[in-house]
């Protein structure tokens, strides 16, 4: 059997749907693997089964670091996800030990931080021109790998279309084994959920005017994000809201993410319209398929790929049409909010956003690699 070597850019414990669910449980049928954390907490190297805790101290000269005291030559294969100083050392070993490289970009940082520094003010010129020669590098490097790895086909097309290497769509999926059924909730309350994080460029503003502009009362929203002060400086604009609303603390675990998202009726997946958002399939929304409650998401060439008016609610991106949507789900009878949400899991497991089927074209792609 093969064996390859993943080099996260996450903390061990850190619960990771892709690298929990495809790496370290069903491309073990295909591959053997071993799986490196990069952690500021630990000083010394640790090995626990196959997990590889290296400090961060060591993360820019990591294959130089691993040699010591371990085989690299036992790898056929090391991807490392999203650390461009990483690849770097990992690529400038890769004729010394054999291996082929695979590089994992699961979200366009440096595209995202362009965006947010459209300032013409000193620094906003220069970071601007800091995250372009950093994207330049980055595509560089991408194309001295030997498969690429972004979050869709859209996505290579319009963050990445210099790099020209074989490329292997990796999406976000469901674990079939791992996946919850879902009841109505009871009482006339309609509850909707937000999870995810916010910031500037998702106007999260925009899903809040719909709601304040609702005539019906009936509603709760639940909201579930990592960085709390801007949704708290944001949710202080909207003080007629304040009772409708739960932003909860201490959600740590994906299990205990399930817990509250099970209490809801309908996730919110509105983004705005932007490459960020038109090129991708939500992880909110796999999120809230995962545990069979429908999504809200907005009218995208994307989102329309995979759902249908069976498996999900749609609404372009304006108040209006929010509030519009918002309010004829409210009018829906529950259980129907449940029979979508079922659908929306189903369909999902059926259009290659399954891990198990994932793992296997994935370890099939890396087979014809390495050629054996």
């Amino acid at each position: 059997m093969n064996k390859m070597l993943l080099i996260t850019d996450q903390e061990e414990y850190s619960e990771n749907g892709t690298i929990t669910t495809l790496f370290d449980k069903y491309i073990k049928a295909y591959w053997e693997i071993d799986i490196v954390y990069i952690t500021p907490y630990k000083h010394s190297f640790q090995r626990k089964r196959n997990h590889l805790i290296v400090p961060k101290k060591h993360e820019n000269s990591i294959i130089d670091y691993l040699s010591i005291g371990n085989d690299l030559r036992q790898y056929d294969f090391v991807i490392v996800r999203n650390k461009k100083r990483v690849l770097e050392n990992v690529l400038k070993h890769k004729e010394t030990y054999g291996y082929k490289v695979g590089y994992r970009i699961s979200y366009p940082k440096k595209h995202h931080q362009l965006e947010l520094n459209q300032s013409f003010r000193p620094k906003g010129v220069f970071n601007r021109l800091k995250y372009r020669n950093k994207i330049k590098k980055r595509d560089k490097l991408a194309n001295l790998c030997d498969l690429f790895l972004p979050a869709s086909h859209e996505a290579h097309e319009v963050f990445y279309p210099k790099v020209k290497v074989k490329s292997f769509p990796l999406f976000i999926g469901l674990d079939p084994e791992n996946l919850r059924e879902h009841s109505a909730t009871l009482g006339n309350t309609v509850r909707f959920i937000n999870v995810g994080t916010m910031d500037v460029l998702r106007e999260f503003d925009v899903v809040l005017d719909a709601f304040e502009k609702l005539s019906f009362t009936n509603w709760h929203l639940d909201i579930v994000v990592d960085n709390k002060e801007f949704v708290r400086t944001l949710l202080a604009l909207y003080p007629k809201l304040k009772s409708k609303i739960t932003l909860h603390e201490g959600v740590h675990t994906l299990e205990a993410l399930k817990d509250i998202i099970s209490q809801n009726d309908v996730g919110i997946a509105l983004l705005p319209y932007n490459n960020f958002h038109n090129t991708v399939i939500a992880n909110k929304i796999i999120r809230y398929a995962g545990c069979a409650v429908p999504s809200l998401m907005v009218n995208t060439d994307k989102n329309h790929s995979v759902f249908s008016e069976e498996e999900a609610y749609f609404s372009n991106f304006d108040v209006d049409s929010i509030s519009l949507k918002i309010a004829n789900i409210m009018a829906t009878p529950k259980d129907e909010l449940v029979s979508k949400g079922k659908n929306a899991q189903e369909k999902l497991l059926k259009v290659r956003r399954n891990y198990k089927i994932l793992a296997k074209e994935l370890a099939e792609e890396m087979d014809k690699i390495v050629g054996k």
